[in-house]
């Protein structure tokens, strides 16, 4: 150990005696950084990663990429010296840095909503699949363009062995890449909670935290919002049909604390011929329920929209496919599979019309476009609105309250935006307006946030967050 610590040193010194080397260090770095940044972009914003992520995750996140784009630096500057000085070094040194730069960004981002470059590795799954929401790789990628580094130190330092350092390079990628593809395959009691979990307001003392409370009752209000569409017996066909494994489901609840309740393992196991109600207490079980429901259902808006369109015939690929862990086997084998509520033409275009015009503050999509799970679960609460008869304007003002209780940070920064941009109460705005892609999109609640900051109106909610994992 001590030697191979001599290696690096000794090789750092030789390395860094050129000025030069420390600006293209330095700017191999910056620009790593800013890919990974491009790279979350893609799927959802700097503002929705940190509202919608554990704290520990985020800052888990940003120090491993700061490492690893310093190592990244480092190991270009190693090799261009190499190259200057014509020394003797393995072409597999190099293909290990590449391969710990590409899988290193392909897991940078939210832990469910940016798995953007997954797709393109024929990785299907989201990030929600790996224990830690792909930090590992990112850790197994430090570890490899480390050992990168060694091996570029001892062909600096004259004492590289090519033939033995070929084999242990094409060893540890090997390893590597197949640990990136095995991991998301274990199962779900080893996966770490790396999103935020909806916690109930409190009531507060004081005359602005009142307030607080007041606009946060209006887009969570105490006693729920109930939706024209009943439960029936989607619960128990879903299982039947193997979209939901009772056991991972009820398993996933004891994990988190809050365990399924009579009620719902009733809703689940024998159906329930009562209205639905979305309350803080039953936002988390629903958000998961209807996941399920969004995805098995049957519908050309799955087989023809944006999900194929997009998904160039891999939707696997996406969040609300691949990150769906809690079916008896492979997620996209009951993707569209089943008319558990049929609909007619006229009310599956109602809800294509509906989705298509109904943004969520994770990403820049549509409802009609549910790459991610909030969006395939509000896809199956419309379904079930219109084959229940619920009118447009219905299916509108549910979703208006839906999206406020998987999403009550950014619900409640739009409801001080409307009551001191327009003078409205929440109740009062427009669900359509709401909804769009100005409000409602991660574009446009960022809109929103920089107008409220621009005010001196930002002021957190009452406690209160959204996670976008199972």
């Amino acid at each position: 150990m001590t030697e191979n610590i001599s290696f690096i040193q000794s090789s750092l010194s030789k390395v860094f005696g050129k000025p030069h080397n420390f600006i293209i260090t330095l700017a191999v770095a910056l620009n790593v950084l800013f890919a990974y940044y491009l790279v979350l972009i893609q799927k959802t914003t700097w503002d929705a990663f940190w509202q919608s992520n554990a704290l520990w995750f985020v800052w888990s996140q940003i120090a491993l990429s700061v490492i690893f784009a310093i190592l990244a630096g480092i190991a270009v500057s190693f090799f261009f010296y190499v190259i200057e000085t014509k020394k003797s070094g393995s072409e597999y040194t190099s293909l290990n840095t590449i391969g710990s730069l590409i899988f290193s960004a392909a897991v940078t981002g939210c832990s469910v909503c940016s798995a953007f470059l997954l797709p393109a590795l024929g990785i299907t799954a989201s990030l929600a699949a790996f224990p830690f929401g792909g930090l590992e790789i990112k850790l197994f990628a430090i570890l490899i363009i480390s050992y990168a580094i060694w091996q570029y130190s001892k062909s600096i330092l004259g004492r590289c062995d090519i033939a033995k350092e070929k084999k242990i390079s094409l060893a540890l990628l090997a390893v590597f890449i197949f640990s990136v593809y095995a991991i998301p395959r274990l199962p779900i009691k080893y996966r770490a909670k790396t999103q935020k979990a909806t916690i109930v307001a409190d009531a507060k003392s004081n005359k602005s935290q009142t307030d607080s409370a007041e606009v946060f009752a209006q887009i969570n209000p105490n006693q729920g919002i109930e939706i024209n569409a009943k439960y029936s017996d989607i619960g128990p066909k879903m299982i039947e049909m193997g979209v939901i494994d009772l056991e991972k489901f009820k398993s996933l609840y004891q994990q988190s604390g809050k365990p399924l309740t009579p009620e719902q393992e009733e809703i689940l196991t024998r159906g329930k011929d009562i209205k639905i109600k979305i309350t803080q207490d039953n936002s988390y079980f629903l958000l998961n329920f209807f996941w399920a429901f969004g995805l098995g259902n049957k519908t050309k808006i799955l087989t023809e929209g944006d999900m194929v369109k997009y998904g160039q015939g891999q939707v696997g690929n996406f969040a609300s496919t691949g990150g769906w862990t809690l079916a008896k086997g492979v997620a996209t084998n009951y993707y569209s599979k089943r008319a558990l509520v049929p609909l007619t033409a006229e009310q599956e275009d109602l809800v294509n019309k509906v989705a298509s015009n109904i943004y969520r503050p994770c990403c820049g999509n549509s409802t009609a476009f549910p790459d991610c799970n909030h969006g395939m679960a509000l896809l199956g609460i419309l379904e079930l609105m219109a084959s229940n008869g619920a009118t447009e304007d219905e299916m509108y003002n549910g979703a208006k309250y839906i999206n406020a209780f998987w999403f009550p940070n950014n619900y409640y920064d739009a409801a001080i935006y409307f009551k001191n941009k327009e003078g409205k109460d929440y109740k009062d705005v427009d669900a359509r307006t709401l909804l769009g892609k100005d409000i409602s999109s991660a574009q446009g609640m960022q809109t929103v946030k920089r107008w409220l900051i621009e005010q001196g109106l930002v002021a957190p909610p009452p406690k209160s967050g959204g996670g976008c994992g199972v």
